[in-house]
């Protein structure tokens, strides 16, 4: 038996413990007079604590599936349950407290406010969570502890991500979501990012899934979602995921 367990769909699979299922979806934006299907129909599937890697080239559809799944914008069809309730149908306002409340996002160029020092970027969102952890515990799980009154413009890229990280975990997400984590920093850099997700996924138990185009990460997942051309082309199951350490691209 293969490491790589491959199925092509799991329509009509139902998992026993699904914290995410995209029945259907279907994204589709208007430009001039012609309209471009970003998502055609996806179908797709996460357990509970899985980490999950998001791949596919640009274009194909795999950000909108996380803007998606994170409320960040709405499917024009399908159903997008996530924790047993079905977010298709939430209004602007609902999206919001969604947000708030259930996700935890990465983004490629950090996002930071570069006025506040380290720890002041991570408590400015503990004041909007319902179940914040504690700024300085979640600095020292990233390693960053005694840096927490620099400024970004006084950390490296790497030190930047790493508390971009910790500002989306200190909310106490049920997802982590990633878009392209590493896709500013060196290779290096990129795969301590990437073993520093892979201990929050593991020892915090957060459901984590990585958006990218690289494929070299898909050895570390649970889960591969490939995407292509607005569509979920397979999902694969890995039962003995690499270590990110042992990652070469």
């Amino acid at each position: 038996m293969t490491m790589w367990s491959i199925a092509k769909s799991f329509e009509g699979a139902v998992m026993k413990d699904a914290i995410v299922s995209v029945k259907d979806m279907v994204k589709e934006y208007t430009m001039g007079e012609v309209k471009v299907r970003a998502a055609d129909g996806m179908n797709f599937e996460v357990e509970r604590g899985e980490f999950v890697v998001v791949l596919g080239p640009s274009g194909s559809g795999k950000s909108t599936l996380l803007n998606i799944v994170g409320g960040m914008d709405k499917a024009t069809s399908g159903e997008i349950w996530v924790d047993g309730k079905n977010i298709a149908g939430y209004s602007v306002k609902d999206l919001t407290l969604y947000r708030r409340k259930n996700i935890g996002f990465v983004f490629q160029f950090y996002n930071l406010l570069p006025n506040l020092t380290a720890v002041e970027n991570i408590e400015l969102v503990t004041g909007v969570s319902e179940n914040p952890l504690k700024p300085e515990e979640i600095l020292q799980e990233v390693g960053l502890l005694d840096r927490k009154n620099n400024f970004p413009s006084q950390l490296s890229g790497g030190e930047q991500q790493r508390v971009a990280i910790a500002r989306a975990v200190v909310k106490n997400p049920q997802l982590l979501l990633c878009d392209e984590p590493t896709g500013a920093l060196d290779y290096k850099t990129g795969k301590l990012v990437l073993k520093l997700l892979r201990d929050i996924n593991r020892n915090m138990k957060k459901t984590t899934m990585v958006i990218t185009h690289n494929a070299a990460i898909a050895s570390m997942a649970d889960r591969v979602i490939k995407v292509k051309s607005g569509l979920v082309e397979s999902v694969s199951l890995n039962s003995n995921p690499e270590s990110p350490e042992r990652i070469e691209w």
